[in-house]
């Protein structure tokens, strides 16, 4: 399976700002492009972790970016939200607009699918929604697994996460960083895009109910095109090498109903 690791999408020799791309053994031309945003609470996590899963995938069809960005930390010059989301959008666009890097020649960039994990969810759901990405008309549809879209909803069930919350953001900012309740104003420009959100009833750390709220805020917002998926997939972090969520993702990219 051909594999470029550490392709750099800000020239800044920071290995936070790269990405790898996977893409199948018979490649030829125009395959779906999935960019998958790993979790990790803002703070911890990286590409490198995920080979088994971009490998699962990739074997099912379409091409894998996996990208990193930056993390807070408990440091007084640590990064703070938006810049994690600012990091996630700028490797997007760079997938979607340069023409020079491995493999460009192989992907359909106007066939776009944001595949993003627990924090990862929060960023792939936020750009699309805010409306922040100068290329959204390419993103055909958004997968959340196991994902964070309401900071506030979160605190009440899980009150302990407030130490890596407050890593990644100010109070001040919850409410207009969360993705349920930016989705609250519809963007028009985002009416396309297909959500498939994905909640292992295996999951210890993020209850079910939260993804489900968030996919009824998503509908009675007037987004047509929304699947919930709440099933025993496995857990938190253990739902992403299991291969019914590799089929449940790569039928989504293939356009079937789950």
């Amino acid at each position: 399976m051909p594999t470029y690791k550490d392709i750099p999408y800000i020239a800044d020799d920071n290995p936070r700002h790269t990405l790898d791309i996977y893409v199948p053994d018979t490649a030829t031309a125009s395959l779906p492009l999935v960019i998958f945003i790993h979790g990790g609470s803002w703070r911890t996590g990286d590409k490198s972790e995920c080979q088994v899963l971009a490998q699962g995938l990739t074997s099912q069809g379409p091409a894998i970016a996996v990208i990193n960005y930056g993390l807070s930390q408990h440091t007084p010059d640590s990064i703070r939200h938006p810049a994690h989301l600012q990091d996630a959008i700028k490797a997007v666009q760079f997938l979607v607009h340069n023409r020079d890097y491995p493999a460009r020649h192989l992907v359909d960039t106007n066939n776009v699918y944001l595949v993003g994990h627990s924090a990862g969810a929060h960023l792939a759901s936020l750009m699309v929604l805010s409306n922040e990405l100068d290329c959204i008309a390419s993103v055909r549809g958004v997968l959340g697994v196991g994902g964070i879209y309401d900071i506030p909803g979160l605190l009440e069930l899980y009150p302990d996460y407030s130490d890596f919350i407050d890593m990644a953001f100010d109070p001040t900012q919850y409410r207009e960083a969360s993705p349920q309740h930016v989705a609250k104003c519809k963007c028009t420009d985002a009416e396309h895009i297909r959500f498939l959100i994905i909640n292992s009833a295996g999951d210890s750390l993020i209850a079910s109910t939260l993804s489900a709220s968030f996919a009824s805020q998503l509908i009675s917002s007037g987004y047509t095109n929304v699947e919930l998926v709440v099933r025993d997939l496995g857990s938190h972090f253990g739902m992403l090498d299991n291969k019914e969520f590799w089929l449940l993702a790569t039928n989504f990219v293939r356009g079937l109903m789950n």
